[in-house]
């Protein structure tokens, strides 16, 4: 039933004090006037010169059953040039969800009107196109409020190209760099490398690991090899790399040492650190020499050991190629091997070392010694 005719007689008792306002609208009657919602103060709404100077002040006519008298009254501001309501932000989150029951009865009743005009529900008359900022989208929420979403930024393609591709420099992790056109070269570069710069935004791909069918980059092999034997550590790089052109150690010896899964570090030209296979090891360097320092440990068996703080001179003569094959071909099982080896030895070097004794010192050896060099003068 309408509102205006079901609380008619209540609302004569307040009709008199209404002397603040020009004019008043029952809620049910708002289905075909846009109500305007604006902020702060009538500054905002556009064009507001105009629309003060030519509107009225109105009473937007709802019933709360918990009010006084049952029956509200909404101040808000009418400009019949267009036929818009305005009604301030505070006012509409204090008063809405009692409105919008008064205008979904005028919907309900003016069922033709609202099927031309696109309106289906109470909040389909409510713009908030003044609250929209550039970051924020407003929206009545289900307990009549207004509220705030974030826009989702939608960035041109080729921004949004560009930011990915400095996403995957930026990141750490990634060590190769390269085109996923499979068409093209099939190389992985350093991210330092001028080939980047050819390979298009849509095309740019990293990764952590070299990718199947992938070969390093001729131009920055050195470089990425480098790179990798350092990781993470990559601020040694340029030290690293003047370690290796100092000490002449070639870019296919680089690349056996990563291959074989070796690391090294160095902080200044005086210390190169290089995990082997199994062992830490140094080479300190010297003016043109370097020296190969191995880390310590206690032998707990005769298989055993236990590795300890500390470097020990390898006593290892050669230049720095030499000293890495060196540790290319070390492990504990081959110590161990050569150790046996030694004492083998040895313990040959000894027995035959008895014997000469012997040969010299009993008559026995003596006269067939005699006999053997008379037999060979004949």
């Amino acid at each position: 039933m309408s509102q205006q005719v079901q609380y008619a007689e209540l609302f004569k008792d307040i009709e008199y004090k209404l002397t603040n306002i020009d004019d008043y609208a029952w809620g049910e009657e708002l289905y075909e006037f846009p109500l305007i919602v604006y902020i702060k103060n009538r500054s905002t709404i556009p064009n507001y010169g105009r629309v003060c100077q030519e509107s009225v002040a109105v009473g937007l006519i709802t019933i709360n059953p918990h009010a006084e008298g049952m029956i509200e009254v909404v101040p808000a501001m009418y400009w019949p040039t267009n036929k818009n309501i305005y009604i301030k932000d505070d006012v509409f989150n204090k008063y809405w969800r009692h409105l919008k029951k008064s205008v979904a009865i005028g919907i309900e009743n003016n069922p033709e009107y609202c099927q031309e005009h696109g309106i289906e529900m109470p909040e389909d008359i409510v713009n908030l196109r003044i609250l929209k900022t550039p970051d924020k989208e407003p929206y009545v929420s289900y307990h009549g409020k207004i509220k705030f979403k974030t826009k989702e930024k939608i960035e041109p393609k080729e921004t949004s190209l560009k930011r990915a591709r400095q996403s995957k420099l930026d990141n750490p992790k990634n060590i190769f760099f390269y085109s996923s056109n499979r068409d093209g070269s099939r190389q992985v570069h350093d991210r330092e490398c001028e080939v980047l710069e050819a390979i298009p935004d849509d095309k740019f791909n990293a990764s952590n690991e070299v990718p199947d069918g992938y070969i390093l980059c001729k131009k920055c092999k050195r470089k990425l090899l480098i790179r990798m034997g350092c990781y993470p550590n990559t601020k040694q790089i340029p030290t690293c790399s003047s370690f290796f052109q100092k000490y002449r150690v070639s870019t296919t010896e680089l690349e056996r040492m990563v291959d074989m899964g070796m690391t090294f570090h160095a902080e200044d030209m005086s210390v190169m650190t290089i995990n082997g296979i199994e062992d830490t090891w140094q080479l300190r360097a010297v003016g043109d020499r370097v020296s190969l320092w191995h880390n310590n440990y206690v032998k707990l068996s005769d298989t055993e050991r236990y590795i300890m703080d500390g470097f020990h001179d390898q006593k290892c003569k050669g230049n720095m190629t030499y000293m890495i094959h060196y540790i290319e071909g070390y492990s504990w099982k081959k110590h161990l091997e050569g150790e046996e080896q030694k004492k083998i030895k040895a313990e040959e070097e000894a027995r035959v070392a008895v014997v000469e004794a012997e040969r010299k010192t009993h008559w026995y050896y003596r006269v067939l010694d005699r006999i053997r060099r008379f037999i060979g003068r004949k």
